[in-house]
């Protein structure tokens, strides 16, 4: 009997993990023109970009999944933290944000969470390495924070349709030192009284 018991218990276990609450990245609202670069929307580029939850507005620490361009192809995987490929992101449903590998990312149980989407430009794995880049052409931001309500064992996964839209920006760029500035003047000075000598 205490092994029917018991056996009943680890099933239901099973059963209950594998049916547990998940969150799509996915964007089925259907707003329009979700990121804008620089204040102009955009339906064309593809982004690298991360969805991050936590249980407060002020600990979202929690990497769900990063979509990158330069990442493999999308896979079956549901672990949190994973990487999937970014192609397609934002170009499809009139640029709202687009996870193509469908799959649903497991927060362990019902309730609201707090999230907040990274997206950048350009061949970085990171948010804070496009940040730091210093590069010019480069374009990071970050939405407003939302919420996303998951809910019971039955109900279907949790899309992201609280999302704000959002603009991201150059990344402010490498300005050279006062003393590469000062030397380049004092170059061109003098190639300009050679010049004028000659």
């Amino acid at each position: 009997m205490k092994k029917v018991i018991l056996t009943t218990v680890l099933l239901g276990g099973i059963c209950l993990a594998g049916n547990a609450q998940q969150v799509l990245f996915q964007d089925n609202s259907f707003n329009s023109y979700d990121v804008s670069i620089n204040g102009v929307p955009d339906t064309t580029q593809d982004l690298n970009l991360e969805l991050l939850v936590g249980s407060s507005s002020t600990s979202i620490a929690t990497d769900v999944v990063t979509l990158l361009l330069n990442g493999a192809t999308t896979t079956s995987s549901t672990a949190l933290g994973t990487v999937q490929s970014a192609a397609g992101d934002i170009t499809k449903f009139g640029g709202t944000i687009n996870d193509n590998s469908l799959n649903g990312y497991n927060f362990g149980a019902a309730g609201t969470y707090y999230a907040e989407v990274e997206a950048w430009t350009g061949n970085f794995s990171t948010y804070s390495a496009a940040l730091n880049s210093q590069q010019t052409g480069v374009f990071a931001g970050t939405s407003a924070v939302f919420t996303i309500a998951v809910g019971g064992q039955t109900s279907p996964p949790a899309d992201i349709s609280n999302i704000t839209p959002f603009n991201i920006t150059q990344v402010p760029t490498a300005v050279p030192e006062p003393g590469t500035l000062a030397m380049a003047g004092v170059g061109l000075a003098s190639m300009l009284i050679f010049r004028r000598k000659k």
